[in-house]
């Protein structure tokens, strides 16, 4: 009896470190095994991200943000996923000006929103949004999820995604990425 309660408890937690979030339930997404994941800290050492030790990587930093940037330049681009995540010392308020600010600066760019929603991301208030349109001659997707960390600072994570192939999949293993991210 004993040994059967050991190994449910150890189902169990088996289970719950591979739960997906509530984002990649809804979306659909499979889970997707990386390889070679390397931690990545930005400058101001804010936060930390693992990408696959494969990918290009740049970091940039000013007086407000601290960004890493990231794709897999193995492969072209419209295979590929770009994804940026900034950290920014602003206070940010989900409210209807955001959502009317963010919603103006989508259409400026020739984008349409089409899942926008608020939710709950690693227990922090988050506002996620895809859009599509066309960007140098290609099929476009752009997936950004707003988490307020704290009061006076947010991060902003953006998957691009170029041409019209497995477009849900990249964005899905996009988001899996973002999902490591350690503040």
């Amino acid at each position: 009896m004993r040994v059967l309660i050991i190994i449910i408890i150890c189902i169990l937690c088996i289970s719950s470190c591979n739960s997906k979030s509530d984002l990649l339930n809804d979306l659909q997404c499979a889970s997707e095994r990386f390889l070679n994941l390397e931690k990545i800290e930005d400058v101001k050492k804010l936060f930390i991200v693992e990408f696959p030790d494969t990918w290009k990587t740049n970091l940039y930093y000013d007086k407000n943000q601290s960004s890493i940037y990231t794709a897999d330049t193995t492969k072209q681009l419209t295979e590929s996923m770009l994804l940026d995540i900034t950290y920014v010392s602003k206070k940010l308020t989900f409210d209807t000006i955001f959502v009317k600010k963010f919603k103006n600066n989508l259409k400026n760019q020739g984008l349409l929103e089409k899942t926008p929603r608020f939710l709950a991301f690693q227990n922090k208030k988050a506002y996620y949004s895809r859009a599509i349109g066309n960007k140098r001659g290609f099929d476009y997707q752009i997936s950004n999820l707003f988490i307020k960390v704290n009061q006076n600072n947010y991060i902003h994570a953006k998957i691009e995604v170029y041409g019209d192939s497995l477009v849900d999949q990249r964005i899905c293993s996009g988001l899996q990425l973002i999902e490591k991210i350690q503040y």
